[in-house]
């Protein structure tokens, strides 16, 4: 079939009738369907890549960071724990060194005291 013989048989077919009611109620018809299909479809996002992206792009922020700020916390913590070391030595000394609370007329002596 060519497109002449298609024309003629669609030019043969006769055009429906439609009432005049039907010509007064077709706009608001079809203003009622574009409304509906005005509405905007909810797009359903999978959560999994996009948590998946997130932990990636965290991951690698954290290495870079501890890449580029790895010297200074480690000189800095080295510093902490020598003085954690001697905070700790001192007070394992700290009952030899408790001395007995005194009173006399002037007032009250020696809570804490060095060894003499």
């Amino acid at each position: 079939m060519n497109n002449s013989d298609l024309i003629s048989k669609l030019e043969s077919v006769p055009v429906p009738e439609r009432t005049e009611e039907y010509w007064s109620g077709f706009p608001s018809c079809v203003r009622r369907q574009l409304h509906r299909q005005a509405a905007p479809a909810e797009l359903h996002t999978a959560w999994l890549p996009q948590f998946s992206w997130k932990c990636a792009a965290g991951t690698a922020c954290l290495i870079f960071g501890l890449s580029f700020f790895d010297q200074p916390l480690i000189a800095g913590s080295t510093a902490i724990f020598q003085k954690e070391r001697a905070a700790r030595q001192q007070l394992a000394e700290l009952p030899q060194h408790l001395r007995i609370l005194m009173a006399d007329n002037h007032g009250m002596y020696y809570l804490i005291a060095d060894k003499e």
